[in-house]
């Protein structure tokens, strides 16, 4: 437990650094459920929207056939709904670029939103002449959306140039590990055009922000940060999450990031380097 027993709460990404798709990662399973036997705190942090906490739980069992309960997962999607949640008056909604998934949070979170209908519009310049904004629109909130279309980035311009809509996404990772084979394009790739249009960034919500980490802290009763340990695979999203966190970060080769990667130069270093996740046991 050389590199384990210094912590006391451990924060995992999961894409790449617990699974791959539908595989767990070898040793991920063993690994977790030791921590756990410890009275670890074993925390997920994903950026991932696809699901919610419920598909979640099913997805830990039938993967590492491991128990996790609701309040162990925190996902950018959770934490976009629970902040807008917070911030709307009534009868105020949002409009969402995202998945069924983040649809899904959104309705588990009582959040109001308008967007998918734009899947089956037109998207000639003159369909939105008469385009008329829905006023009840204070957010504009974006993430992965694999049905992402000119008349839903039409819609989103004119909500936060025109109506004066708050801009925010859920992450600006540029690339999605599909399994351990293939990667595709990520959220920050399919909001760039919107960005790049507005001239404005996004307000991030998931990682690298720490809005996510305030959360939780807030849910756990954390005080200590020393003994905090984030494990991820990239360096923009997870380590850098870590960094603006203030806590120790642990970079796995199991995911995005190669050994090449870090020869690179980055100001974004991680308090040590592992193959995998069972490393932390050694």
């Amino acid at each position: 437990m050389a590199r384990a027993e210094g912590y006391d709460t451990f924060l995992f990404d999961c894409d790449g650094v617990v699974w791959r798709g539908s595989n767990p990662v070898p040793g991920a399973s063993e690994t977790l459920k030791h921590l756990i036997s410890l009275n670890k705190t074993v925390i997920f942090v994903t950026n991932n929207t696809s699901k919610t906490r419920t598909r979640y739980r099913t997805t830990f069992k039938e993967v590492l056939d491991l128990d996790v309960s609701e309040n162990q997962i925190y996902s950018a999607g959770i934490t976009a709904a629970l902040y807008v949640k917070q911030k709307l008056k009534l009868g105020e909604k949002i409009f969402l670029i995202g998945s069924q998934g983040l649809s899904e949070i959104m309705d588990e979170t009582d959040v109001e939103y308008i967007g998918h209908e734009c899947v089956m519009e037109g998207s000639y310049f003159t369909d939105f002449l008469d385009f008329v904004p829905d006023g009840c629109v204070k957010y504009v909130v974006g993430a992965l959306d694999g049905y992402f279309n000119y008349s839903k980035m039409a819609k989103a311009f004119i909500y936060i140039k025109e109506c004066g809509a708050e801009y925010i996404a859920t992450n600006l990772d540029m690339n999605h590990c599909l399994n351990s084979c293939r990667m595709l394009p990520g959220t920050g790739a399919v909001l760039e055009g919107l960005s790049q249009s507005l001239g404005m960034q996004p307000k991030v919500l998931g990682k690298p922000s720490s809005l996510m980490f305030d959360m939780i802290c807030s849910d756990h009763k954390i005080e200590n940060k020393s003994r905090v340990l984030m494990v991820g695979d990239t360096l923009q999203s997870d380590i850098q999450f870590g960094i603006n966190s203030g806590i120790d970060t642990a970079l796995v080769l199991s995911g995005i990031t190669s050994k090449d990667t870090l020869l690179e130069e980055t100001p974004i270093r991680p308090t040590f380097v592992i193959d995998s996740i069972s490393d932390l046991l050694k």
